[in-house]
């Protein structure tokens, strides 16, 4: 069953607008249960920011993620992670960025984890990178690559 309902909201202030739709939700159930397939994922530290993004997919281009973020730079930052997707599938060319809500501010470790975040609409194109944040998960800055989300 799906549960909360819970958008990855925090929009990022760039160029490209973020739009204030609800693409995502949040389930604790595993996308396997749904008929999502695994489609690979996303990697990459910067900064003293590790981020990882995992995604599943459907036939009809609907995508669930989990995260993982982990802080391991004594900075004063914390550790989060940007998404962008094409909001209607992989044809689509309007872009959505929105601010995982998964924040690491300790450097213990041990990181932070979160799944499952499905969108609520056709999504292609996913790409995620690692960006400091303050300790309420507002971005201050990303690294400066996308990583696509491979298999």
């Amino acid at each position: 069953m799906l549960v909360a309902v819970l958008g990855l909201v925090i929009a990022v202030p760039s160029a490209a607008s973020a739009h204030s739709t609800d693409d995502w939700f949040y389930d604790t159930n595993s996308p396997g249960g749904y008929g999502y397939k695994y489609s690979g994922d996303a990697r990459s530290t910067a900064g003293g920011v590790y981020q990882e993004v995992d995604e599943w997919t459907t036939s009809v281009e609907y995508s669930a993620i989990q995260a993982y973020v982990e802080d391991t730079a004594t900075d004063g930052y914390c550790a989060t992670i940007e998404i962008a997707y094409t909001h209607g599938g992989w044809q689509s060319d309007h872009w959505h960025f929105r601010t995982v809500p998964v924040l690491d501010c300790s450097t213990n470790g041990a990181g932070t984890a979160k799944a499952y975040f499905y969108s609520s609409y056709p999504i292609g194109n996913l790409n995620s990178r690692a960006c400091h944040a303050n300790s309420a998960g507002k971005i201050i800055h990303c690294e400066k690559n996308w990583h696509t989300v491979m298999p």
